[in-house]
């Protein structure tokens, strides 16, 4: 085997065993914590950490020391995980500490299960760079192709994990294959230590110095490598809150993020004048596709195609400024990398932790422009504003302002008009950097003020945590709940109509038939997301009712917007906790029925309708009890999922969905009961005409536990590309 096929090996497999292992843990996770996206967003800001920490421990490291010792020292480091995992079995997940923030302790857990051997493969990019650089191999002018094939091994664990992995192999089975590539990780090390030679002894990091950079220099740096971590979060957060709330778009921008890396820092990097000559096109309208998400201009695969395209454009431009720029000196080429993993740090940081507790919209995705509009402007000559380019500045925001006014409902020449308005303002302010800056700040000034002219509602309430945004807004005489695009809940103006249940809850729902039915006898019901309460408005005065919620934001909601609890006649208990651990930990609690009706976005989070979910709803379910299980969801269908888990756990099952009655203000929804009683079984199919599992509309999949799940069994791709 080649020398250079080794170290190129060494750089893929670390990479992907890097990502791999984040996407597993952040899985193995998920039963403990309820937002799914929170998990997720929490497991990139963890890896951006050490991945900083490990460029700055080679920094020193290579400043200190000659890289024949460090390539010695690396060679150790690289079997200390031998002492946990990998060397040991996977950790059990200790318990959820509440008094702590949730990211916070996803933090946590991530440092005590996989910190060791993160740490480890985080440092492998560097050393490899710089071991090349410095040894007699004939590629060793260009060590930067290493940079572009980690992003290339990160990118192939990304795409192949939701494809692959997840599809063929349960969670013990992955952990395994994982422990396996990195044996066969260390063995290449070990040939690589002692096959591949330094130059010489005073080697080109004896003496590491700035020779040659800039505080520029580092400043661009940093904000050019912050604002490719900002947009491809920020870009996520849309598609996930905004547009459509499936976990499996999670990794789509996150491989566009990657891919630029590749073209940009491969052997013959591909940058076409484009990048840099049509940046300006994708900057004024990113703006514009920002506001048209929250108006829903255009169906959701435009959006996805658009967003994606722009965001693609972004990250390109931002890692060409990064190359452009990069140290001719590769003695400085751990700084480079130390300060890049800095921004990329904050950025994550920022974007994932800090905008959530005080922002209330996505409107990270402005921020991240405005970083990229002032790393442009930094260096460049000063130039005087002049009035030409103040009037263009405000005849954009009067343009964001006004457009809505004007064009109400969908107007193809108004969206033509405004497009076109914007390339003509930014072709001519591109030649200004600081002015775009200026522009974009004037932007974010307003944007709050913009967002809801756009949206065309009239906001009552807004907010955003780590689970989600949170929008209270009237319309028609009702009040309505939307949780990102989602609407959570609603409830008429009207004294007279507000303790009326409508949307998901009507009568005529299943959910709506089964609780205000005389047929039915219900002492203590157990309801599993809050909402606006809407259930509430069935309760009789002898039930007892528990609400699981396991954000306290919206039980504020719910009590200071929304009167469905107050007005309720049965007695209300509130609970607050993932609502899993939460029903574990009630020791007397037997519920005639279980309501499982938590959504993240549009989904039902996972982990509360696999089988060990399941089995611990039944050792609090009463003999005869039933469980529902509210699984409406524009894009993916639970239905084959809980008939495989019932199957599996010998109950029976039986779906329902209702069709949408517009004059009766009724939503359509689907509803799975799941239960261990045949009459109860018997009642659902008989009375209220539920229906029974049919081979030819319901295909069978593989049961979902804790260890295995597979959403793109289920999407459903017809309704996905029609909608």
């Amino acid at each position: 085997m080649k020398k250079i096929t080794v170290l190129n090996t060494i750089t893929f497999l670390a990479a992907f065993l890097l990502f791999q292992i984040e996407l597993i843990v952040s899985k193995i996770l998920l039963p403990n914590f309820g937002g799914s996206y929170l998990v997720w967003g929490s497991c990139v800001v963890f890896f951006q950490a050490v991945l900083f920490l490990g460029y700055f421990f080679s920094y020193v490291i290579l400043s200190k020391t000659k890289i024949k010792k460090y390539s010695l020292l690396y060679f150790c480091l690289s079997f200390l995980p031998l002492l946990c995992f990998p060397g040991k079995a996977f950790p059990e997940i200790g318990a959820v500490n509440l008094s702590v923030p949730l990211v916070l302790n996803v933090f946590l857990q991530l440092i005590w299960t996989i910190g060791p051997v993160f740490f480890v493969l985080s440092t492998t990019s560097v050393i490899l760079q710089s071991w090349l650089a410095d040894s007699d191999l004939k590629e060793k002018s260009n060590p930067y192709t290493l940079y572009a094939l980690s992003n290339l091994g990160s990118f192939a664990a990304l795409i192949s994990y939701p494809f692959l992995f997840e599809v063929l192999f349960d969670l013990n089975q992955q952990l395994l294959l994982w422990r396996i590539m990195y044996f066969l990780l260390l063995g290449l090390i070990v040939y690589a230590v002692f096959a591949i030679n330094t130059k010489r002894e005073d080697n080109i990091v004896k003496n590491l110095s700035l020779v040659g950079i800039s505080k520029q220099d580092c400043v661009r740096w940093f904000l050019f490598s912050a604002a490719g971590v900002v947009m491809f979060l920020s870009v996520t957060n849309i598609l996930t809150y905004e547009i459509a709330p499936i976990p499996l778009l999670w990794i789509v921008p996150l491989c566009i993020y990657l891919v630029s890396f590749v073209l940009i820092f491969k052997r013959k990097p591909w940058t076409p004048a484009w990048i840099t000559e049509k940046f300006y096109l994708t900057f004024a309208w990113s703006i514009l596709v920002f506001f048209t998400a929250s108006m829903r201009i255009f169906p959701f695969i435009l959006d996805l195609v658009i967003f994606c395209g722009f965001l693609f454009h972004t990250c390109m431009f931002c890692q060409y400024q990064l190359s452009k720029t990069k140290p001719v000196n590769l003695s400085n080429m751990p700084v480079f990398y130390l300060v890049i993993a800095a921004g990329g740090f904050f950025g994550g940081l920022f974007t994932a932790w800090i905008i959530p507790l005080f922002a209330v919209s996505v409107f990270e995705y402005l921020v991240g422009l405005a970083i990229i509009a002032l790393a442009m402007a930094i260096g460049t000559k000063r130039q005087n504003f002049g009035w030409k380019n103040i009037f263009l500045v405000s005849y954009i925001l009067v343009a964001l302002m006004y457009w809505p006014l004007m064009f109400k409902h969908y107007n193809v020449f108004g969206v033509i008009i405004i497009f076109v308005i914007f390339k003509i303002c930014y072709s001519r302010l591109a030649k200004n950097p600081r002015v775009v800056f200026f522009s974009i700040l004037m932007v974010l000034l307003i944007t709050a003020y913009v967002d809801s002219l756009w949206a065309n509602k009239s906001y009552i309430y807004r907010h955003r945590n780590y689970y989600g945004v949170y929008n209270v807004y009237s319309e028609d005489g009702k009040y309505i709940l939307l949780h990102g695009a989602t609407v959570h809940g609603a409830q008429f103006k009207d004294k007279q109509r507000e303790n009326q249940p409508f949307n998901y809850y009507h009568p005529l729902t299943p959910v709506g038939e089964f609780l205000g039915s005389p047929k039915i006898s219900l002492k203590n019901i157990g309801l599993v997301g809050l909402g606006t309460g809407g259930l509430a408005a069935y309760a009789k005065a002898d039930q007892n009712i528990d609400y699981y919620e396991i954000d306290p934001d919206m039980y504020f909601i719910s009590q200071n917007l929304f009167t469905f609890t107050k007005n309720s006649k049965g007695k209300i208990n509130f609970i607050f906790g993932d609502a899993r651990i939460a029903i574990s930990e009630q020791k007397k609690k037997s519920y005639d029925l279980l309501v499982i009706d938590a959504f993240s976005g549009d989904a039902i989070p996972v982990h509360l309708l696999t089988t060990e979910a399941i089995n611990e709803y039944r050792k609090h379910l009463e003999k005869g009890g039933v469980i529902l299980f509210h699984i409406s969801n524009r894009y993916l269908d639970f239905v084959p999922v809980l008939f495989s888990n019932a199957n599996y756990l010998k109950a029976y099952g039986c779906y329902k969905r209702n069709p949408q009655n517009v004059k009766k203000e009724c939503f359509s929804s689907l509803w799975f009961a799941l239960s261990w009683d045949e009459g109860m079984f018997n009642k659902l199919i008989t009375e209220f005409n539920w229906n029974k599992f049919n081979p030819k509309k319901n295909k069978r999949i593989r049961p979902w536990t804790d260890k295995y799940s597979n959403e793109l069994s289920i999407i459903k791709f017809n309704d996905f590309f029609d909608s």
